[in-house]
C-alpha cells in the first residue's frame, strides 16, 4: 500500500459504479468537471477534506484510495448482449462493477479455498459441435443427463462467481467476463425463473466456446444461446420425453416439460424446433400463442420454478467472518469498502447473512 499516493484510477471506478459521469461527481462536490478529471488522471493531489467527502458519497474508506488497483477488467474480456445499442455509460458501469467485484474475489481467494476453475475451452463451428460441448460439460461436472437442480450452482462449483447487478438499467440483461476466475453478472430486474437460468447457461456457453473470442454479434449470440438450450435440455432425454405433437401443439405437455425442466416454455418451444420435434408451423403459432396470451416476459407457471440465488460469495464471506472472527465492517475494511458498498456488489444479503456457516464444499479457510 502506498499511503501518500492518490490512484485516481479508484477513484474512476467508484464514480463509474454510481452510473456517474465526471460531471455529475463535480456537481455533487461543487467543483468543476476538470478538477475531477485531473484527480483522476494523477496531476494534482486530494486533500483531506476533499477525500473525506469523495468516501462518503462513493461509498468506501478513505483507504480506498490509496491502494493501487492491482488488475482491471477490459471491455474486450466482457461478453456483452447487445453492445452496439448499449449506451458507453452503463457498460462502463458495469465494467467497473466487475472491477470492483474482483478486489472481494481477490480477498477471499488468497485466504480461502474456492472451487478450481474448470471450464473447458472448445472451438465449436457447427450445431452439432455445440451439443457436443454441451454434453462434454455435463460429463466433465457430473450433472448427469437429466433436469439440472441448479444453474448458479454449476456455474459457481466450476470456479465462476456469479452475482446480480443491483440497477434498473434494462439493456443489462447478463453478461460474463472471461477473468482468471470468470465473473458472471445478471440483471435482477428479470422476473422469469426460467429465462434467468437460461441466462446463466448462456454465458456459460461464453465462457466455454467462446474463449478469445470477441461476441456480441448475431453468429456468436446464435451459438450460445443453441449451447444453453444443449446444456439445459440435453438431445437425447430431451427427446425422449417430448411426445410426438403432429397437429397442434399440447400446451399441458409443454407446461408440463416447462416445470421439470426448469425453463421457459419459450425455451421449450425453440428446443423442440432445433431437434425436429416440432415443424416451423407449430413452432410459429407456439410463439403467437406465448405473445397474444402476454407471456413474452412472464409466463404460466413461473411460480413452479424456484428464482436462483448464488451462493459462493455469501458461504465465503462466512467462512472468511468464521476464520478470521471479522464483523462486516472489517471485512469491507480490508478492501476499502463499506459494507453498503460490499452488499451492492454481492449481493443484498451477502454481509447479513455471513454468520449462518459456509458449506465446505463451496468455501473453506486456507492458511
Amino acid at each position: 500500500m502506498n499511503e501518500h499516493v492518490f490512484q485516481g484510477a479508484k477513484l474512476r471506478i467508484a464514480r463509474l459504479l454510481n452510473g456517474w459521469t465526471k460531471a455529475d461527481l463535480a456537481e455533487r462536490l461543487q467543483v468543476s468537471r476538470q478538477y475531477i478529471h485531473t484527480l483522476e488522471i494523477g496531476d494534482k493531489p486530494a486533500s483531506q477534506e476533499l477525500i473525506a467527502a469523495l468516501s462518503l458519497l462513493l461509498k468506501v474508506q478513505p483507504s480506498f484510495f490509496f491502494e493501487l488497483l492491482p488488475t482491471e477488467v477490459r471491455e474486450e474480456e466482457c461478453h456483452f448482449r447487445g453492445r452496439k445499442s448499449m449506451p458507453d455509460k452503463v457498460a462502463d458501469q458495469i465494467i467497473s462493477h466487475g472491477t470492483a467485484l474482483e478486489l472481494i474475489v481477490r480477498l477471499l481467494d488468497q485466504t480461502l479455498s474456492l472451487p478450481k476453475v474448470n471450464f473447458p475451452s472448445i472451438e465449436v463451428h457447427t450445431d452439432d459441435d455445440i451439443e457436443h460441448a454441451a454434453s462434454t460439460c455435463r460429463q466433465l461436472w457430473g450433472l448427469g443427463m437429466g433436469p439440472i437442480a441448479s444453474m448458479c450452482r454449476v456455474l459457481e462449483n466450476a470456479g465462476a462467481v456469479v452475482t446480480f447487478f443491483q440497477g434498473d438499467r434494462h439493456e443489462v440483461d447478463a453478461l460474463s467476463m472471461a477473468r482468471a476466475r470468470p465473473l458472471v453478472i445478471r440483471n435482477s430486474l428479470k422476473a422469469s425463473p426460467g429465462r434467468q437460468r437460461f441466462d446463466l447457461a448462456h454465458e456459460c456457453g461464453h465462457l466455454v466456446i467462446h474463449q478469445g473470442v470477441a461476441t456480441g454479434d448475431d453468429l456468436t449470440e446464435g451459438q450460445a444461446n443453441r449451447f444453453a438450450s444443449a446444456l439445459l435440455m440435453p438431445r437425447s432425454t430431451f427427446a425422449s420425453d417430448f411426445p410426438s405433437m403432429p397437429n397442434r401443439i399440447d400446451w399441458q405437455i409443454i407446461y408440463s416439460l416447462k416445470v421439470r425442466w426448469r425453463v421457459s416454455a419459450k425455451a421449450i418451444l425453440r428446443r423442440a424446433h432445433d431437434l425436429g420435434l416440432l415443424n416451423a408451423v407449430q413452432y410459429a403459432a407456439g410463439n403467437r400463442f406465448l405473445s397474444q396470451s402476454g407471456q413474452t416476459k412472464v409466463e404460466r407457471f413461473d411460480e413452479r420454478i424456484p428464482m436462483e440465488e448464488p451462493e459462493l460469495l455469501r458461504s465465503a464471506i462466512a467462512a472468511y467472518a468464521q476464520a478470521f472472527s471479522s464483523s462486516p465492517a472489517n471485512f469491507a475494511r480490508q478492501i476499502g469498502m463499506t459494507p453498503a458498498l460490499v452488499e451492492q456488489l454481492v449481493g443484498i444479503k451477502a454481509l447479513r447473512e455471513q454468520g449462518a456457516g459456509a458449506p465446505a464444499s463451496i468455501a473453506t479457510a486456507g492458511f
